[in-house]
């Protein structure tokens, strides 16, 4: 994959870690609970496209009615915008952590598929990312995958000569 998506598949699962499915009624109910609560009303909901009535959006947060897939789908949409505009700032701060960066853990490529006359050694790598944790965050936030590559791109670029073999990772991992 590349590394921008590698980057957004890292944030979702932070975001997400053992979050249940939309389609299990405890992944729905978190899901409409998130979306409801505090001042939000349905806001969010309305905002994806879902016209349902309150009276129908109180029985789905009840469990006593279920929505249909479509309604499903954009609850979930309207869940993962609400859920990163949100933890935008979060990240943000978290990440950046007062100027000291995150480190990244890249693994590059499986060089096995490649020719053996083309073939790298090639190691799990670990940079300290710094500046461009806001504009990565924002990206994130924005679905903008080609701004992720982008952004990417000059963050391996701090790899030397051997940048382009990481332009695309097997895996990526936020060390501690």
């Amino acid at each position: 994959m590349s590394g921008g998506e590698a980057l957004a598949r890292q944030l979702n699962y932070q975001a997400s870690s053992r979050l249940p499915s939309v389609n299990t009624a405890r992944g729905l109910i978190i899901r409409l609970r998130y979306l409801t609560w505090d001042n939000r009303d349905d806001h969010w909901l309305r905002r994806a496209g879902i016209t349902a009535t309150d009276r129908t959006i109180a029985r789905w947060k009840s469990g006593q009615q279920r929505p249909r897939p479509a309604n499903l789908k954009k609850i979930d949409r309207a869940f993962w915008t609400c859920r990163r505009a949100h933890l935008t700032e979060y990240y943000k701060r978290r990440l950046w952590d007062d100027g000291r960066g995150t480190h990244i853990e890249i693994h590059p490529v499986d060089q096995e598929q490649v020719e053996s006359s083309r073939r790298r050694e090639l190691r799990v790598r670990r940079i300290n990312v710094r500046r461009q944790w806001a504009p990565i965050v924002d990206a994130w936030s924005s679905n903008d995958y080609a701004a992720l590559d982008d952004l990417w791109q000059s963050i391996v670029s701090d790899l030397g000569s051997d940048h382009n073999a990481y332009s695309y990772v097997s895996h990526l991992g936020f060390a501690a």
